[in-house]
């Protein structure tokens, strides 16, 4: 009796103990370009589902997808990794940088492949309102001997490269229709 108790109470813990959520930290890794002319001022997670960013798979066979999270959620986490690893013009326009996709994964056959994909509109606030000055996008996948573990350094790529494509475009010369925030 005393067996089957330990047994029941062994595969209860396993369960819990894989069933529970993966929480990914963006490391302090510089960003090695600087803003021209611009800061972010602020992230909203404009996404559908903001449940999670996707989903990491755990087990010996990578059997049990996990659900994945920034630490932080999506808006504090992409703020205080630009804050902090981003080199900007705090007396330039400030920006509102509206997260609508971010999502994670990874393939089950070898190599076992790490997905990372965002979409990213950038806003100049002014007086209280907003107006689009240009959205991008980005998308990378790469194998890795433990892809769960590197899916942070993916996700900091994608925000690197969307961040290097608005810098590098003609945001300077766009007049937007501003309208007040959340009006969008």
């Amino acid at each position: 009796m005393k067996k089957i108790i330990f047994f029941a109470l062994l595969v209860g813990l396993t369960h819990v103990l894989w069933s529970q959520d993966e929480t990914i930290v963006l490391q302090n890794e510089p960003i090695e370009f600087d803003a021209d002319g611009f800061y972010i001022k602020k992230v909203v997670d404009a996404r559908e589902n903001k449940d999670d960013i996707g989903f990491v798979q755990k087990g010996v066979f990578k059997k049990t997808k996990v659900e994945a999270h920034l630490k932080g959620g999506v808006e504090e986490a992409i703020l205080n990794y630009l804050k902090k690893n981003f080199d900007q013009d705090n007396d330039g326009i400030p920006i509102v940088l509206h997260v609508n996709e971010l999502k994670i994964s990874e393939t089950k056959s070898l190599p076992i492949t790490g997905k990372a994909e965002i979409k990213l509109e950038f806003y100049h606030f002014k007086d209280g309102s907003i107006g689009k000055l240009y959205e991008s996008e980005a998308f990378v996948e790469k194998p890795a001997v433990n892809v769960s573990k590197t899916h942070e350094e993916r996700i900091r790529e994608v925000i690197t490269t969307c961040l290097e494509s608005f810098n590098n475009s003609d945001w300077k010369t766009v007049e937007p229709m501003f309208f007040k925030e959340g009006e969008k």
